[in-house]
């Protein structure tokens, strides 16, 4: 049973109605003009509404169930005396359940009545699966497109009017191959998307020649007649990041060949100036007939010198020491020839292969030396823990610092930029944290799964 609205402008035929609903079971709410209809159905919200065709003026009843239809959605049945043809297409706009011709039996409408309930359950019913179904759809993060056999839309989900930058509306019966064009990894471009196998990371051409990047793929559906359901997933970012990741490896990697290069050019200097200038100065002497305390003098300076161009090459504490050790080797050599007061704490270390060694090594090597020139730093400290798994590694300094975005954007950090390459090389989570003004903190966590352990 319902809660029934009826609009009659007789009050007989009104009370005869009410009187007849009420048996039947309904709650019946009684108005006298559309006017009236309108106003009572906004606030009562009845499940359906009787409404005589003509009332006070030949339109009023049409009007108002037109003005109840657009803002409540309440299903009307027709009361009407009149059957000519103009009066039945005007009331149709407002879309009735029904039509009651006066003179009516109580059976007759009674029955009408349980019909339009019944619809009415049904519809809301479909509404909200349909809303429910739209709401999944929407929710998805692909662009979705049926598609008739011939390329034509037939729905999108809210993505695809985003992707599109189209509207529903503008999207409905144009053929795909209108809105979209794709290209694929060598920049060959598809005309005509329908029979397309689904690939992956192909460039879509948008009609504003914007270029999205994305994942696509297709389905068959057979229903009556046979449509393709089209799925497009931006990865637009993914792609962009991952673009920005390799630029930044490969501006590592030209930051790591510069500075092998400059290393290059320090051992030769230093070949030339210190231990070719030696070799000459033992050769004259060898010539002249030196012999004794001169000769072997030379010979010295000849080996100090080499064993300094050896030592920046792989320096031999590393193969005899453990990293800790070699380390605190040049932290004192800092603290000694710099302003910079360095700090040094170590615990817990594995034996560690040379790979581990000699990157670390040469991490702590840069960090100092980019502290000495660069930070204007009072103090600095060094920390290296092991764990079960990985060492923990931190540099931390009191100086200027710098902005965070800088290094990733110039080549000219070749320091950060040789610190996070090796960090790649060893497969370690590098984290740099630093502002103007405020320092720089410099964490890596180093796996050594590859270490051999005492």
């Amino acid at each position: 049973m319902g809660k029934i609205l009826v609009a009659e402008d007789s009050l007989i035929v009104n009370q005869h109605i009410k009187h007849a609903l009420e048996s039947g079971g309904h709650e019946v709410l009684s108005v006298y003009s559309g006017k009236e209809a309108v106003s009572v159905a906004s606030q009562e919200f009845p499940d359906l509404i009787l409404m005589d065709i003509m009332m006070e003026t030949n339109s009023d009843g049409i009007d108002a169930a037109y003005e109840v239809k657009q803002k409540l959605d309440i299903p009307i049945i027709f009361l009407t005396a009149l059957t000519d043809e103009p009066t039945i297409e005007k009331a149709k706009f407002s879309l009735p359940y029904g039509y009651v011709v006066k003179p009516f039996n109580e059976a007759e409408l009674l029955s009408n009545i349980d019909v339009a309930l019944y619809k009415a359950q049904a519809e809301k019913k479909i509404k909200e699966n349909s809303e429910l179904f739209q709401a999944i759809i929407n929710s998805i993060d692909k662009a979705i497109f049926l598609l008739d056999e011939t390329g034509n839309i037939k729905y999108t989900n809210s993505v695809a009017e985003g992707v599109t930058s189209r509207s529903f509306d503008q999207l409905m019966d144009r053929n795909i191959n209108e809105i979209l064009e794709f290209k694929d990894e060598d920049g060959g471009r598809h005309a005509n998307i329908i029979g397309m196998e689904d690939a992956t990371e192909m460039e879509l051409i948008l009609g504003n020649s914007e270029k999205v990047f994305g994942d696509f793929y297709s389905h068959k559906v057979s229903l009556d007649e046979s449509y393709t359901l089209f799925f497009f997933k931006d990865i637009t970012e993914r792609v962009r990041i991952r673009e920005a990741n390799e630029d930044m490896k490969n501006r590592r990697l030209l930051s790591f060949i510069e500075g092998q290069e400059k290393e290059r050019e320090r051992i030769a200097r230093d070949l030339h100036d210190g231990v070719g200038q030696i070799a000459n100065m033992i050769k004259l002497a060898v010539k002249k007939g030196d012999t004794g305390d001169t000769l072997a003098d030379m010979v010295d300076q000849f080996l100090d010198e080499m064993r300094k161009v050896t030592d920046g090459l792989l320096p031999t504490l590393l193969s005899d020491f453990p990293i800790d050790v070699c380390i605190k080797k040049i932290v004192d050599q800092a603290n000694k020839s710099s302003n910079v007061r360095f700090e040094f704490q170590a615990e817990d270390l594995p034996d560690l292969d040379m790979k581990h060694k000699v990157n670390i090594y040469r991490i702590t090597q840069e960090n100092i030396s980019n502290i000495i020139k660069h930070s204007k730093a009072k103090t600095a400290s060094i920390q290296l823990y092991g764990f079960e798994k990985h060492l923990q590694m931190t540099i931390e300094d009191d100086g200027d610092g710098f902005e965070i975005g800088d290094y990733d954007k110039e080549t000219s950090h070749h320091g950060i930029q040789n610190i996070l390459f090796r960090a790649e090389v060893l497969n370690a989570e590098c984290n740099i944290d630093s502002k103007k003004g405020s320092g720089t903190f410099i964490s890596l966590k180093i796996p050594h799964e590859m270490s051999v352990k005492n």
